[in-house]
């Protein structure tokens, strides 16, 4: 009895002892088993058929990490594996969804799309699971679980989502609101070099001069503002002008970044210091910075699972000083952080790895800008001693993969972006810190470097010639492809090679695809290769079309290759002879244009050959030197436009005339605008030029100011008189369009000569020579037309209808005249729709229309008398009888 009672004791000892235990946490010494809590939901909560809702499962405890983060087991961060919902339709039907893995705080997600009306069931489930550290130390189990359920609706007609902004048809700045998400089709940076080319992270075989959002379709001038002395000098001189493009003469780069302009003002005569901040919109001056010019900018758009969204930087390549205690190796560059919205240095990046300057070349470099707004350059590096046998690899130097730009390299602090030092959680790091300035070593920054085998690189050899390959295009995350031109002359062949190796992640440096051709004979007796201006060779490879371009400047033709098979699919025909002295090509949407010295653009079917359309400019005058044409570059593509420009090497004084600013249409050929202007330099491919949001800014070497061309806005007027008329008249319809644009000519004192608010709104065909006479000094067009006028009613009796149509004139003014069909109060409405100069406008009045009076009937006329009725007329017949007898008498007599 006493041991059992005893044994009793000893049971309610324990289990008061395991009650007073918190039900989360029962463990051995080394092994803990926890209570787990798991939630669910679901967004939206009513939804129509076939429209997704996005389900969500999450737990009360973070998975703990077991040594995934320092790679001990596979899996790079703590997670849950394996776990999901349940899910029930409005019939009782139940199925299990599963979750492979969540995010390391416990979370995660699926887009469901149901298929039937009714109400749905969702519950989260978690199944019990182990949690070992990889070394044996902790042993956890967490319990399985189920979330309370919680159900959603699904209609039979689709939800509407957000009510979307429409895209703005007139003038817009920024910031543009994020609620306006479609807005992103209209907005642009230049950020310089190779973030402008096109697709997103690519080089080669791009479109290069590529601006995101949309290009001006008129000759619109916003402003002008002075950059040097420009235009004629002196009475003495006639008509030379101050100097222009020349070696170290004038020119003009900028830098377009968030409606900001960055480029480098005059420090006089022969050369610049210092830079300027204006704004994009207006012209003005905002900030003189007396620094060395930054070169490039980035916007990086940071993704992770703390962080999200995008950074404004320019970057100051040269001429950054490094505090003591840190060098950056030769060879290599130093860069300077600048936030582009402050102007404030962030930190400074030494041993930058982006090829080595040699004389005017770059040498191991193939910079492309990362779809994440990176700055990388791919290199084919042999990293083998003197003559050891070759050892190549494939390397990737990625500007944001320095390890301390982010707040650390491990714990919640690694997913946060801290280029100026930092962090918030665990992973504290030691920060780079110099002389109280952040400074990173860049020789962390590489993100790939896989070995390749020697074959890869190697082209086809023999005692002819032995070929190295080159990177030739880069799609980001897909793939490289890297070549030879190989040979064929009157020593013998050497084929070329294009091979395609993989940039997946994961796969990298694996071999996709090879092919070897027989690239055209270009015979050494008749110099084909040799000269000065002389560049055969391999010009271009165009994955997206699977064409590769050999480019004879000697010959003026150009050859297309199959780049799936290396078969010549097309030789074209000897293009414009002056093309000799400089011909450049651009690509666009499987057209390849050739343009340059021989001043005609040839749009060719990349894949066929087939030359869709030339386009030549024409030509005014005499003066022109060139045989007969302008030379003309194509600085920008937009928006399904080409932007061109004239230069020549060097400019002659006088300059010559004709040369003009152009936009062409890029699938037909056909001019769209065109101005007086000079904004190239010492080659029609060397642009004073560039373009954002919208809105191009250039150098102008004729008068040597900035221009600024863009859409403005406008404003209507209209009145009517008389205000109170009579039904049955006209009543005279009156108004006025005109720009809106509240800047124009600015002065060295940045203060406006004048502004064009208030000045006639003038058609699109007339606008160039309009804004020519403006701004240029040219004649005032005598036959410039206004815009056209959309006039409307609406009636007394509610009715809304249109009147007519009319157009304004050269002063801005439009009239109509309008009879009313009612009596009644009238809205007189009118409307400027917009053009591709203005935004729209519109402007009402009103009008009353009065019945009108009715007509006074005519008089009675009183009732005749007797006298009237009979004595009067036989009176009158007595007297004509007489009159006739006595005719008679006197006809008688006459004749005896």
């Amino acid at each position: 009895m006493v041991k059992n009672k005893t044994t009793a004791l000893t049971l309610l000892l324990l289990t008061l002892l395991v009650a007073a235990t918190p039900l989360s946490l029962l463990s051995t010494a080394n092994a803990v088993t926890y209570h787990s809590w798991v939630y669910c939901a679901v967004s939206p909560r009513v939804i129509g058929v076939g429209q997704p809702v996005l389900l969500q499962w999450w737990t009360a405890d973070m998975p703990p990490d077991i040594g995934e983060q320092e790679g001990y087991i596979p899996g790079d961060r703590a997670g849950w594996y394996d776990v999901g919902w349940y899910l029930t339709d409005p019939d009782g039907n139940t199925e299990t969804l599963t979750l492979s893995k969540t995010d390391p705080v416990g979370a995660g997600w699926m887009s469901y799309t149901p298929d039937q009306e009714g109400t749905y069931t969702l519950q989260a489930w978690f199944p019990e699971t182990e949690k070992n550290d990889w070394d044996g130390g902790t042993e956890r189990t967490y319990l399985a679980a189920v979330s309370p359920e919680l159900n959603f609706t699904v209609v039979a007609e689709p939800v509407q989502p957000w009510p979307e902004t429409p895209l703005p048809t007139g003038s817009w700045q920024r910031p543009i609101n994020s609620a306006n998400r479609l807005w992103y089709a209209i907005a642009g940076s230049w950020l310089g070099d190779q973030a402008q080319m096109y697709p997103y992270g690519a080089r080669g075989g791009t479109t290069e001069g590529f601006v995101s959002g949309r290009g001006p379709e008129s000759a619109h001038i916003l402003w002008t503002k002075p950059y040097y002395s420009g235009g004629l000098m002196d009475e003495m001189y006639g008509a030379v002008g101050f100097e222009t493009a020349h070696y170290q003469g004038i020119g003009f780069d900028a830098i377009i970044i968030q409606g900001k302009i960055y480029y480098a003002a005059r420090a006089d005569a022969h050369g610049t210091g210092g830079y300027v901040i204006a704004d994009l919109w207006t012209g003005e001056t905002l900030e003189f910075i007396d620094d060395v010019m930054p070169s490039r900018g980035q916007l990086y758009n940071y993704e992770s699972p703390n962080q999200h969204g995008g950074y404004p930087y320019v970057y100051r390549t040269s001429g950054v000083t490094l505090p003591e205690g840190v060098t950056t190796e030769s060879g290599k560059q130093t860069w300077e952080m600048i936030d582009a919205f402050t102007g404030k240095t962030v930190c400074k990046i030494a041993n930058v790895s982006m090829g080595t300057m040699w004389f005017w070349f770059i040498m191991g470099a193939f910079p492309v800008y990362g779809k994440d707004g990176s700055w990388t350059n791919y290199n084919i590096e042999n990293l083998a001693g003197w003559g050891q046998p070759a050892d190549y690899y494939l390397q990737l130097w990625n500007s944001t993969a320095i390890p301390t730009l982010l707040g650390a390299s491990y714990g919640t602090s690694a997913w946060q972006w801290r280029p100026s030092g930092g962090a918030f959680g665990s992973g504290w790091p030691d920060p780079p810190v110099y002389d109280g300035m952040y400074v990173h070593d860049g020789n962390n920054g590489f993100s790939l470097n896989v070995s390749l085998p020697t074959a890869y690189v190697m082209g086809p050899t023999n005692s002819i010639a032995n070929q190295t390959s080159e990177i030739l295009a880069v799609r980001e995350t897909e793939y490289v492809i890297i070549g030879t031109e190989g040979q064929y002359n009157e020593e013998g062949l050497v084929q070329g090679k294009l091979t395609t190796l993989s940039l997946e992640p994961g796969q990298e440096g694996t071999k996709l695809d090879e092919v070897l051709y027989t690239p055209p004979y270009a015979s050494s007796a008749e110099n084909i290769t040799g000269g000065y201006f002389s560049s055969f060779g391999l010009e271009g490879v165009y994955p997206e079309d699977d064409v590769f371009i050999f480019h004879s400047p000697k010959q003026l033709k150009r050859w297309g290759y199959s780049l799936e098979t290396g078969d010549l699919l097309w030789e074209s025909e000897p293009e414009v002879q002056m093309s000799y002295y400089g011909s450049s090509s651009n690509y666009y949407e499987g057209k390849l244009y050739s343009y340059g010295y021989g001043g005609q653009i040839r749009c060719y079917n990349i894949t066929t050959g087939d030359v869709l359309w030339n386009y030549d400019p024409d030509v005014e005058g005499l003066e022109i030197g060139y045989g007969g044409r302008y030379p003309i570059g194509i600085w920008s593509i937009c928006d399904g436009k080409l932007y061109t420009i004239c230069g020549e090497h060097s400019p002659t004084q006088p300059l010559w005339r004709g040369q003009n600013l152009r936009c062409i249409n890029a699938t037909t050929g056909e001019d769209i605008w065109k101005i007086l202007g000079f904004f190239g330099g010492m080659s029609p491919t060397e642009p004073n030029i560039v373009m954002a949001d919208g809105i191009i800014v250039g150098l102008n070497l004729f008068d040597s100011e900035i221009y600024g061309f863009g859409k403005g806005p406008s404003a209507t007027t209209v009145t009517a008189s008389p205000k109170v008329s009579v039904h049955g008249t006209n009543v005279m319809i009156e108004g006025t369009v005109t720009d809106q644009t509240e800047t124009g000519r600015r002065n060295t004192n940045d203060i406006f000569e004048f502004s064009l608010k208030g000045t006639p709104a003038i058609s699109d065909e007339d606008m160039s020579a309009w804004m020519e006479y403006m701004f240029m000094q040219q004649p005032k067009p005598a036959d410039a037309k206004g815009v056209e006028v959309i006039l409307s009613v609406l009636d007394p009796n509610e009715n809304c209808y249109e009147i007519g149509r009319t157009t304004s004139d050269i002063n801005g003014k439009f009239g109509y005249a309008f009879e009313p069909l009612v009596p009644g109060t009238y809205q007189i409405i009118a409307t400027f729709e917009g053009s591709n100069a203005y935004g729209p406008s519109s402007s009402s009045t009103y009008i009353n229309v009065e019945e009108a009076p009715a007509a006074t009937p005519a008089p009675t006329p009183p009732p005749a008398s007797v006298a009237d009725l009979y004595l009067v007329p036989g009176i009158t017949g007595i007297i004509v009888a007489i009159v006739i007898v006595g005719i008679v008498i006197v006809l008688m007599l006459r004749r005896r």
